[in-house]
């Protein structure tokens, strides 16, 4: 008999227990209802002791739910979220277990949102329609406060946005198998530019702006294409121009050629080939010799300056042989037409199959990058043009990115 009273005791006093606790849930949305926000972190206060008692994020479709103590005199539910200004509002627990319900309206943090949609790259003009790429490593990197910012794997939707605050610099890049890595450059409220990109093209069509009346925040909607890799796609290098009978690298070709360094570097999976054309003036031997010596120079200054492997390129000259014009032996043609024709191309020649998921982290990335430049400009270790990298430094970077 004890026995039993004592378990009716126990499930009576659980009961009573269970009875003294309620249910408060809500929605957490955005200022003038412009949609509701998901994962952000919702707490529940005491407002007398100020302790969390109880701790959860919003859905998909902003939604928060706790059990709560029904003894608690006030609570405070506060919402927290990167993008938004903390908020908070205060409930009195309802008496018999009634549910207890919160709206919260955060209002957005000065800033802009960077709405993306990931896609094939397509030729409008032979009517290919883009399909959605699905499944791409997105990554996104300060590099004001130095921090990696968002990295999502196997993204599963083509869509994705972040938001960019003011007075940082960041870097995004996208990369998928099978497809060229996309970077792209943001500028956020820096020397002037409320929003500027450098990675995009022209900023319209690819980037479409929604700015309030201050310019204090906007949403920018983006497609972001991304190239096939294929075998004998060929893409032509801007700005590769050498002293007239010479083929050695200018600064100004440097710069361009530093693009290709970083290029590779992105993909470690193609190797390529550098080829170097020039006009039909002069004689064609002379011209394929010339054109020879300007493309091993592209690459020597690749391997050496950009420590990359140099197995992962090759050159060739084609002198006169592949014009990309009419501008032929004896045709009338101004210097503007002969310029089209002395050019530097990069031409995919392999994929290696090994490494096409191999993907270095973007942090890792522009983290060498910094350290190259820093020892390339460092006193103790002087670079003049003709000189290499140091070979423990080159040795490195082959070794971290299996270049």
């Amino acid at each position: 008999m004890r026995f039993l009273a004592f378990l009716i005791f126990n499930i009576v006093s659980g009961s009573v227990l269970l009875a003294q606790t309620t249910i408060v849930e809500g929605f957490v949305f955005e200022k003038n209802n412009r949609g509701y926000i998901k994962n952000a972190k919702v707490a529940a206060l005491d407002t007398k002791t100020e302790v969390i008692k109880g701790e959860t994020t919003t859905d998909q479709e902003g939604f928060f739910s706790f059990e709560l103590a029904q003894n608690v005199e006030e609570y405070i539910i506060v919402a927290n979220h990167r993008d938004f200004m903390a908020t908070e509002v205060t409930i009195k627990p309802k008496e018999n277990g009634q549910k207890n319900f919160a709206k919260i309206e955060m209002e957005r943090k000065p800033g802009y949102v960077f709405d993306v949609t990931v896609a094939e790259d397509a030729n409008p003009s032979n009517g290919e329609s883009v399909d959605a790429i699905e499944g791409a490593l997105i990554e996104v990197y300060n590099n004001t406060t130095k921090t990696e910012e968002l990295v999502l794997e196997n993204h599963p939707h083509p869509t994705f946005n972040f938001n960019f605050l003011p007075g940082n610099h960041y870097t995004i890049m996208i990369r998928k198998k099978g497809y060229l890595a996309k970077r792209v450059e943001a500028y956020v409220d820096v020397d002037g530019c409320i929003l500027c990109f450098d990675g995009l093209g022209d900023v319209t069509p690819n980037v479409t702006d929604v700015m309030t009346n201050s310019n204090q925040l906007g949403t920018f909607l983006s497609n972001v294409e991304l190239e096939k890799i294929v075998i004998e796609k060929t893409f032509k290098i801007e700005n590769i121009y050498y002293d007239y009978d010479k083929w050695f690298i200018r600064p100004d070709a440097a710069i361009e050629l530093d693009k290709v360094v970083q290029l590779l570097k992105e993909n470690p999976s193609i190797t390529v080939e550098l080829g170097s054309h020039t006009d039909s003036r002069g004689k064609d031997a002379y011209n394929m010799s010339l054109s020879d010596k300007r493309a091993a120079a592209a690459v020597q200054y690749i391997v050496n300056e950009g420590g990359i492997a140099a197995k992962r390129l090759q050159s060739r000259g084609y002198g006169e042989s592949v014009l990309a014009n009419r501008c032929s032996n004896g045709v009338q043609c101004s210097e503007q037409e002969h310029q089209f024709n002395r050019r530097t191309e990069l031409k995919i020649t392999g994929i290696d199959k090994s490494k096409e998921t191999i993907f270095v982290p973007l942090k890792r990335i522009i983290e060498e990058d910094a350290l190259l430049e820093e020892v390339l400009n460092s006193e103790e270790i002087r670079v003049v043009p003709g000189d290499t990298i140091p070979k423990e430094l080159r040795s490195q970077l082959h070794k971290d990115n299996g270049m």
